[in-house]
């Protein structure tokens, strides 16, 4: 059997790599460092410029949805606008007097804190507040829903409440129309009000003193709003009736943390635990019913004898439902030519062209007949793998009988 030689191909010049590589670099080097220099500069760009503040009614925000320019405008005007975010700093700032703008849209603080906020407030104003913040901060004054956003402009025309007489002054009277949208409130006084079907409701409520003022269209503080209408006239009264005002929107240190954490067992209903002690019975119940032995252990003489009759005709029941033609065909050929190479004693390594030609001498017959027997027939049916499977029993049985 000659053996078969691939030629490898030769080996590249020793170095070419690194060399190929130095030229790219020489020739591409420029750019890579002009590349790099950018994005150093990009990188110290970004590291160098504080994170901007882009939350809504900000008034660090210069975005449309922030409050900078109404705030700058109030600096201007003569008014200390402070801005807290921390429920200890505004108190501290309101010791030295001054108007509270509380706007916690995130809903940071809780009862107990609302309570110290209003024992340290003189006059507030609350920007679009909820149930919680209204019962510490202006317990006079309700919510009644959201402002429809159809409609023309809502006008001032402020009134006491239940469609009274108009209000005294120090309300915005006179301020012109604002955009609709926000939420809406009742209260002692009421401004911007339109009609629900029912009773009015306002997008402006105070109290008859003016202690408590909740603005339910806090859009008309936002940098976008502003231009709109009249919508900056109420924007600088109400804000700027004080020369100083303390604007506070809590963040996430103003949350009040438990000083002892609860175990998270006590934060599950409690239907939680009989139901599980009652799932874990069923499970217990269930390993001890399918668990649970027939009978006795058999013992069985080992090893076990198989008769290879058996084993020939589980394997062919295996092929036949698989119906695997070639396979079965495969295995008879291979099995056929071992046989006979055993018999003319050729050895275990012999070929398959080298066992045709032996049985070809040996029986005297054509070699071209029994190489396509042997090595070029392929059965395409059940049929034609029994027929070919009798043919190479035949010739087996020929060769041993010679």
């Amino acid at each position: 059997m000659a053996e078969d030689k691939t030629l490898a191909p030769a080996p590249s010049p020793a170095g070419s790599a690194p060399e190929s590589g130095r030229r790219r670099f020489r020739r591409w080097r420029f750019w890579l460092i002009l590349v790099l220099l950018l994005a150093a500069a990009v990188l110290v760009r970004m590291l160098a410029t504080p994170a901007s503040d882009r939350d809504n009614l900000s008034p660090q925000n210069p975005a449309p949805n922030g409050a900078k320019a109404v705030a700058e405008v109030l600096r201007q005007q003569g008014t200390e606008v402070i801005l807290t975010d921390t429920l200890p700093a505004t108190r501290e700032a309101l010791d030295d007097g001054g108007t509270l703008l509380f706007h916690d849209a995130n809903g940071y603080l809780d009862e107990e804190q609302l309570g110290r906020l209003a024992d340290s407030a003189g006059q507030v104003i609350l920007i679009e507040p909820g149930f919680r913040e209204l019962r510490a901060l202006a317990p006079d004054i309700t919510a009644a829903g959201v402002v429809p956003e159809e409609g023309s402009p809502l006008a001032a025309n402020c009134r006491t409440g239940n469609g009274g007489p108009p209000a005294a002054d120090g309300f915005p009277a006179e301020n012109g129309s604002i955009t609709r949208g926000g939420l809406a409130y009742r209260g002692p006084v009421m401004c911007y009000s339109f009609s629900t079907g029912a009773q009015p409701a306002a997008a402006y409520a105070a109290t008859a003193d003016g202690s408590a003022v909740v603005l339910g269209a806090g859009h008309v503080l936002s940098n976008e709003q502003i231009v709109r209408e009249a919508n900056a006239a109420l924007a600088l009264n109400t804000l700027g009736q004080n020369d100083r005002l303390v604007w506070y929107r809590p963040s996430l240190a103003d949350i009040s943390i438990a000083e002892e954490p609860q175990s998270p067992l006590a934060l599950l209903p409690s239907w939680v635990t009989p139901v599980a002690l009652w799932l874990l019975a069923v499970g217990v119940l269930a390993m001890f019913w399918k668990g649970r032995r027939l009978g006795p252990l058999v013992e069985e003489p080992l090893p076990v004898v198989v008769r290879s009759a058996e084993t020939a005709a589980g394997r062919a029941r295996l092929y036949q439902d698989s119906k695997s033609l070639d396979r079965a065909a495969a295995t008879l050929r291979a099995a056929t030519l071992n046989r006979l190479a055993a018999e003319l004693r050729l050895g275990a390594g012999a070929r398959a062209a080298e066992v045709v030609d032996a049985t070809a001498r040996h029986l005297d017959r054509p070699a071209v007949e029994l190489d396509a027997l042997l090595r070029g027939f392929v059965p395409r049916t059940e049929a034609q793998l029994v027929d070919w499977a009798q043919n190479l029993q035949q010739l087996e049985e020929e060769v041993t009988d010679r």
